[in-house]
């Protein structure tokens, strides 16, 4: 049985998105209550807009948000400090020897929108003796080009058991975190990283489809060769087709 629960959120220069992301966060923690012990950890990193300022004036509504500022501009850092802070947290206030095995961190990040069924989905499969869940994601369809979203989903098979690793839908046992030294300090491909890290010390990885997370669909992202460059020349590939598919009417014309 899951006791203790700590969501991870590192944000470098998020002021757009931060606010939607921790307002479903809470949504999603209030959805899966009683929990015996939950908190949120907001990472503003390297920010050099108004991120750390709105992420404190919401923590100041919403106590199981806890503020951190980390200079690292990492976004595998970023992830290894809000964990390791939230792990003191825990130490402090249980001594059992076995904490670790009752303890489930959840990553997700700034620009994504989590489902209300977002943790108890996630301590659903840890009580089915999961030590990683990775969850799906979804770029959201608000930006006017329907065959950007129609090819990331026919790029994708977003069913149980998929084959993708996504930062943005992520949960591990902490014991497993801790044996796997937390998350490694990489500016892309951390998620990946520590998927394969479970699975070498043992793991039992649950891939799934139930808590799918829906993200950021734009092409300027804060980590190149991140998400957004992933889309960026996804739509450069639909923009070649649907540019030939045009000569092949006009010719056929």
């Amino acid at each position: 049985m899951i006791d203790h629960v700590a969501v991870v959120v590192p944000a470098h220069n998020e002021e757009a998105e931060i606010l939607g992301c921790l307002t479903a966060l809470v949504a999603a923690v209030e959805a899966a209550s009683p929990l015996s012990s939950v908190q949120i950890i907001a990472v503003a990193d390297r920010c050099a807009d108004g991120t750390a300022g709105l992420i404190e004036r919401f923590a100041a509504r919403h106590p199981i948000v806890t503020p951190m500022t980390v200079p690292f501009g990492n976004v595998g850092r970023a992830r290894d400090a809000g964990a390791q802070a939230a792990l003191d947290v825990i130490a402090a206030v249980d001594a059992d020897e076995a904490v670790l095995e009752r303890t489930w961190l959840v990553f997700t990040d700034a620009d994504t929108r989590v489902p209300e069924n977002w943790i108890t989905a996630h301590l659903d499969h840890a009580g089915q003796d999961a030590d990683c869940v990775v969850g799906t994601v979804e770029p959201r369809a608000d930006v006017g080009n329907d065959d950007l979203i129609e090819a990331w989903f026919a790029a994708h098979h977003l069913g149980e058991g998929h084959d993708h690793v996504f930062g943005a839908n992520l949960g591990i046992r902490g014991s497993h975190f801790v044996r796997i030294g937390g998350c490694p300090p990489l500016r892309l491909g951390e998620d990946v990283a520590m998927v394969h890290a479970v699975t070498a010390v043992g793991g039992t990885i649950r891939r799934t489809d139930d808590c799918r997370v829906v993200t950021s669909a734009r092409m300027l992202g804060r980590c190149h060769g991140g998400f957004s460059t992933y889309l960026r020349e996804l739509a450069d590939e639909t923009d070649g087709r649907l540019g030939d598919i045009d000569a092949e009417k006009s010719h056929a014309g």
